[in-house]
């Protein structure tokens, strides 16, 4: 007989677990509050005819789930490497650019190495690597110039968290992965993340027969025995049959909010991003910053976007003001790379702050929820577990959550009387 899974969130977790779940054969039916599915991984479409990725987000080919997601959907030839010759990393400070591999295998090669990198660093690094004892990423590596020319840069991309409070386990678990020969090459989405990742994980479950329904937010969750009965959504609601079984890929503020009583963490740090509309490259590069306020630029033939991670000190500041100053931190670094732009005519720019982006991924022990808190449901999200917070644990996170589901033997569960509910398929 085949079961039907609710999978409550369109994001990279919630895709991932429904792809998992019709790989095996069962119904699925992903609802998303949104208008559009992706999450944070997603293009924005607005009527002005600028579009744009939310953000800048990048894949190292180390993320293995991710890549055979891609592999999965056929995407993973829309995924490329920018910059084969190491990351472009411009010094706000200095005004000089260099070339930093992103593998340690490739700092044999001088031209490619980090910037005050010395044998008593690659000690610290090592350090950090095999680290036993959670500890904040900066007090192992210490005031050295690696940090700021790698370190923190590393940091504040992969845990959007300040390298000073940042968890070095954490850290560690991505570094781990870059050690393979080959692992440590970034990838961007050739046309955007819609186009390259959302739609055509959209189309592989619409292919094997799953529902994404857009608009519907969950309102309640209704339970009774331990048990996950019904889906109270915008319009409708939802009872489950005695097979069903429910995915929650949301963040902890919402899963808190549908079931208070599970322990979730509650401090996030915000990333504020900055579209620049203008003539960019027909080829996308990508460029990281040192001694500035932004960490990193993807340069698209329309459009440059700006990150700024771990945003706390701007993420309440003026949106113009904020724009106008990285404008002009990135002049210089954008000329280099070969664009015709101006400290003077500044092009048409959009602000996106985003407060609640990832959780503070710092060097403590953060509230975590058991992955399965009712016989019948399951969580996913990139902020479970020990893992960066990434599109690689996302990934994992939905993966997993369809794993512990497969199992669960359905028993009847009672639905209470006297509760007003209107009943129907989600299909």
């Amino acid at each position: 007989m085949t079961r039907r899974t609710h999978i409550i969130g369109a994001g990279i977790a919630g895709l991932s677990a429904a792809l998992a779940v019709t790989a095996d054969g069962d119904d699925a039916v992903v609802y998303e509050a949104a208008p559009q599915p992706g999450g944070r991984c997603r293009t924005l479409q607005p009527s002005d005819g600028f579009t744009h990725d939310n953000g800048t987000h990048v894949l190292f080919t180390a993320n293995g789930h991710a890549i055979n997601l891609l592999k999965t959907i056929g995407a993973r030839s829309q995924w490329f490497e920018p910059e084969p010759k190491g990351l472009p990393l411009y010094d706000g400070r200095t005004g000089e650019m260099q070339h930093v591999g992103l593998s340690p295998w490739s700092w044999l090669f001088s031209s490619r190495r980090p910037q005050g990198l010395t044998l008593p660093d690659l000690a610290r690094i090592l350090r950090l690597v095999l680290t036993a004892k959670d500890c904040p990423v900066a007090s192992i590596i210490g005031k050295r110039p690696i940090m700021d020319s790698l370190i923190e840069p590393l940091t504040v991309a992969v845990l959007n968290t300040p390298a000073a409070q940042a968890s070095s386990q954490r850290l560690a678990c991505a570094l781990r992965q870059l050690l393979r020969p080959g692992a440590g090459r970034l990838l961007v989405a050739r046309n955007g993340l819609s186009e390259d990742l959302i739609e055509p994980a959209v189309a592989t479950l619409e292919a094997r027969g799953a529902s994404i329904l857009t608009g519907q937010r969950l309102r309640t969750l209704l339970t009774s025995h331990e048990r996950a009965i019904g889906l109270a959504l915008t319009d409708r609601t939802v009872m489950l049959g005695p097979d069903d079984r429910v995915v929650l890929a949301l963040p902890p503020f919402e899963v808190a909010r549908l079931l208070p009583a599970l322990p979730v963490p509650t401090i996030f740090e915000p990333i504020l991003n900055v579209h620049y509309r203008l003539r960019g490259l027909a080829h996308p590069r990508f460029i990281g910053f040192t001694g500035m306020l932004a960490q990193w630029a993807l340069i698209r033939p329309t459009h440059v976007s700006v990150t700024v991670s771990a945003a706390d000190a701007v993420i309440d500041q003026n949106a113009a003001e904020v724009a106008v100053r990285i404008w002009r931190d990135i002049i210089p670094a954008l000329r280099g790379l070969g664009l015709e732009v101006a400290s003077d005519r500044q092009p048409e720019t959009r602000v996106v702050k985003e407060k609640r982006a990832t959780i503070r991924q710092a060097a403590e022990i953060l509230p975590q929820p058991p992955l399965r808190p009712l016989a019948n449901l399951a969580l996913a999200g990139d902020w479970l577990g020990s893992l960066p917070a990434t599109i690689e644990s996302a990934v994992m996170a939905g993966e997993h959550a369809a794993s512990i589901l497969r199992h669960v033997r359905g028993t009847r569960s009672p639905v209470p009387r006297n509760r007003p509910m209107t009943t129907e398929d989600a299909a």
